[in-house]
């Protein structure tokens, strides 16, 4: 992955928007690789925290885990491939008391490893081996605790763990019963061979609640559970057709969220549930957008501008674009932009950098060929045309 290509000013990749001054539009990097025969799934971008730059984690090769570093300005710096013993990556980079970590698994023994990112050395090291976590498939971490989310296969449960503050053991744990089979979709899942489940842990603002996205009974659900792991209330899907794609707790049992309908997605920037509650997603009110892909990641994410909080989405369409949208505080559509035109593009992770900038993880195919990574930044500038009427 020696080359890049800036794209953001060809018009493969232009904005939608009606100015067309190459100064005003997002740029677009596209990473190749220099073997050309890899095809890669980007999962998370994170800050580094020794420099300006960033880190991005792809799975390639089925469950394969590959590491690259960017600059600032999203320039491509060195990438790593991790040694075989490591495989299956959450789709999350950590960051605990300013450093980067990442969770994944032996692929023989099939349990948690957890690696700590070596900035300087280009490398990562194991810090941590959870035996009784097998087969994990999603990490999250709420700024004090460290949380797991697995499914062992032939176990007809899916677990919820609780890490210590040292990453070292597990100190807490809860399980969610499943009433069907679906130990082939999990293991597709994890080897990146079928459909990628929207598996999640997110935690409420006041870090009493944890929304986990799992297989529970014979749904696709959204399980409400309480500090100590235990069940308080669902939102059922529609059997593995329906439920939610993306939820982001606001706080005071406010949540923002994505669900699928049929071949429909579906949006609400805020709405009041309760946890205690034993729904169906069908009943969650939202509205329909019918130009989004229900088979594409939604992404939701807090974003800051002017000192004006926003929460922001970003999805893929139909039509081969991206599309950002970002709400106000009362929930209110405030700006919606497309970023991409004509070519396969997925959205896979987002975050705002340290200057105000919204930095974009996606994946592309180029040309009909492999499946690559790329990066797409909007400025302020970008941000403030986006929120103007």
């Amino acid at each position: 992955m020696r080359f890049w290509f800036i794209c953001g000013l060809l018009c493969l990749f232009f904005s939608a928007c009606e100015k067309t001054d190459p100064s005003t539009l997002p740029f677009t990097k596209i990473y190749d690789d220099q073997n050309g025969n890899r095809s890669f799934t980007p999962l998370a971008i994170a800050k580094a925290t020794l420099d300006h730059g960033y880190f991005v984690l792809s799975a390639y090769d089925g469950w394969r885990i590959q590491l690259m570093k960017i600059d600032k300005e999203g320039n491509f710096e060195w990438n790593l491939f991790l040694p075989e013993q490591y495989v299956n990556a959450s789709p999350s980079i950590l960051t605990i008391d300013n450093v980067l970590y990442l969770v994944c698994m032996d692929p023989v023994q099939v349990d948690t490893r957890i690696l700590r990112i070596d900035e300087v050395n280009m490398s990562v090291s194991q810090i941590a081996h959870l035996e009784e976590v097998t087969y994990p498939i999603h990490a999250h971490y709420t700024g004090d605790k460290l949380y797991l989310l697995n499914a062992p296969l032939s176990s007809q449960m899916m677990g919820i763990h609780e890490v210590s503050q040292a990453l070292d053991t597990v100190v807490k744990g809860g399980a969610l019963s499943i009433s069907m089979n679906v130990d082939d979709l999990l293991l597709k899942h994890m080897m990146h061979t079928g459909t990628r489940w929207p598996f999640y842990v997110q935690s409420s603002p006041e870090k009493d609640l944890l929304c986990v996205n799992a297989f529970y009974n014979y749904s696709f659900s959204s399980v409400f559970m309480d500090s100590d792991l235990q069940f308080n209330g669902v939102i059922n899907g529609a059997g593995l057709e329906g439920g939610l794609l993306a939820m982001a707790p606001l706080g005071q049992q406010k949540f923002a969220f994505a669900r699928k309908a049929g071949d429909l997605v579906l949006f609400n920037p805020m709405l009041a549930i309760n946890p205690s509650t034993v729904a169906m997603a069908t009943a969650l009110e939202a509205q329909g957008d019918a130009e989004l892909d229900p088979t594409k990641p939604v992404i939701l994410k807090d974003i800051t501008h002017q000192t004006v909080s926003y929460k922001m989405l970003v999805a893929s369409t139909r039509s081969n674009q991206l599309v950002l949208k970002l709400y106000d505080a009362s929930g209110k559509k405030v700006g919606s932009r497309y970023l991409s035109k004509n070519v396969p593009i997925k959205a896979c992770d987002a975050i705002q950098t340290p200057y105000g900038e919204v930095l974009i993880l996606a994946q592309v195919r180029v040309m009909g060929s492999f499946n690559r990574i790329a990066t797409i930044k909007l400025t302020p500038t970008n941000l403030q045309e986006l929120l103007q009427p």
